[in-house]
């Protein structure tokens, strides 16, 4: 059989990438990730606390950590942020949550970020919610890369992490849906399940990670769709269902101070990798079957998307698409519940100096108050600097000439998950940033 030019287009394409050492700048950030770390006074801004409080506590607490020193300053990397504030939340003489870990008994959140088009900083938006309420409320936070391309994964991986290997298991695994070749479901038990998870440098943050058999999920659906007659949509919804019976918070605060009332370090360990507390899904930027489950399994969709018109052409058709899929369901399986919670349309790479973007989100917002977010991600040269190195805002190192709009960016990003916080988990106490941001641009 002739294969003509294509095949051999492709075969040497495969040589020179292959001699190409494409992955040295991701293999640096691999090994230098959450390098950044926080002065005291930041730390005290994350725990909403002023540093006078915290030096005290530093002084009272055995298990306080040192830090590092730089200069006179010493800073704390993302790690001993999160055991001071458990340290913090678990005094009985605290006077307000520190600790924001969900109960026994309550059951996981899902929020799942999606959109139809690429380009739209779906993937980094996910990875900013799930480090902004890592970072400021403690939570541990469990991120599905339901994508192929991993984008998400990039900013939680190390080098110990095998990101992109044929034998990584991801979202497919998790479903049980990673045999194109299989008739029926056989779905992993609630401990093989945890198994899946894999650590990040983040604490208390655990990554299934994106990879090509996810594509293998859609396949095996489909077939399964026709024989079987499994109900495909809800097989992710399911499956977190049967990891969460086996493996939902056991731990309280009280729990991690021991008869005497030191801190119990051992006891802080477990339960920082017992659970989390909100699983994050970034999705790929299509409607397929592995896509869908993602959005049946959300308590929450939040849509980022930029405001171009032929942009939002292509939200007209993701929604339009998501609600037929919505009724077959529905006629389907008439009790199912699907997304209890509410759900959000986050404007992205906003222009701000061009009235254009502006004014279509105050249109879509007078058409939709609830739906259209007040807060928005304006375009920044600030990520797309920390984006080259596969960075987040909150990890990302400016030099000196950057530190201004990377600062800036910063309190956008505070701005807009403040605001997703406020709608996700209105029981938590806002940090005021969305305030700020909406009284600056809408007053």
């Amino acid at each position: 059989m002739a294969y003509g030019q294509f095949e051999q287009f492709i075969r040497n394409m495969s040589r020179v990438m292959g001699a190409v050492n494409t992955k040295l700048q991701r293999d640096l950030t691999l090994r230098t990730r959450v390098a950044r770390r926080f002065s005291m006074v930041e730390v005290a801004s994350l725990l909403a606390v002023d540093t006078t409080y915290l030096t005290r506590i530093s002084n009272e607490e055995a298990m306080f950590p040192e830090g590092e020193k730089q200069g006179r300053e010493r800073t704390f990397s993302p790690s001993e942020i999160m055991l001071i504030r458990a340290i913090i939340g678990s005094n009985k003489a605290a006077k307000r949550p520190y600790l924001h870990w969900r109960q026994k008994g309550d059951p996981v959140k899902v929020v799942t970020f999606g959109a139809q088009k690429g380009g739209t900083g779906k993937s980094l938006s996910a990875a900013h919610f799930a480090q902004y309420v890592n970072l400021h409320y403690g939570l541990r936070v469990g991120v599905i890369d339901a994508d192929p391309q991993a984008t998400v994964s990039l900013y939680f991986a190390d080098e110990k992490l095998p990101l992109f290997e044929p034998d990584t298991p991801t979202l497919a695994d998790f479903m049980g849906v990673d045999d194109p070749a299989a008739v029926k479901l056989t779905p992993p038990s609630g401990r093989d399940l945890d198994r899946i998870w894999q650590s990040t440098p983040w604490p208390g943050v655990r990554l299934i990670p994106g990879g090509a058999n996810i594509q293998n999920g859609d396949i095996s659906l489909f077939f399964m769709s026709q024989q079987s007659q499994v109900p495909v949509y809800r097989v992710l919804k399911d499956a977190i269902a049967t990891w969460d019976a086996d493996n939902g918070p056991r731990t309280a605060n009280d729990d991690l101070r021991g008869e005497v009332g030191a801190f119990d370090m051992a006891a802080y360990s477990r339960a920082l990798s017992e659970t989390v507390d909100v699983i994050v899904i970034d999705q790929q930027p299509s409607l397929t079957l592995m896509q869908l489950n993602g959005l049946v399994a959300a308590d929450n969709v939040v849509i980022p998307q930029t405001m171009k018109g032929f942009d939002l052409a292509t939200l007209a058709t993701y929604v339009s698409n998501i609600g037929e899929y919505l009724e077959f369901i529905m006629g389907f399986e008439a009790d199912i519940e699907i997304g209890a919670g509410e759900h959000m349309v986050l404007p992205t790479i906003v222009q701000e100096q061009n009235t254009q973007d502006t004014d279509q989100i105050l249109d879509l917002y007078r058409k939709a108050p609830r739906e259209v977010m007040q807060v928005w991600y304006s375009r920044s040269d600030a990520i797309a600097n920390a984006a080259e190195e596969y960075k987040s805002i909150y990890e990302y190192m400016p030099p000196k000439t950057r530190r201004a709009s990377a600062k800036a960016f910063m309190a956008n990003a505070n701005a807009v998950n403040d605001a997703l916080v406020q709608r996700i988990w209105p029981e938590l106490p806002p940090r005021e940033f969305a305030k700020t941001f909406i009284e600056e641009r809408w007053s």
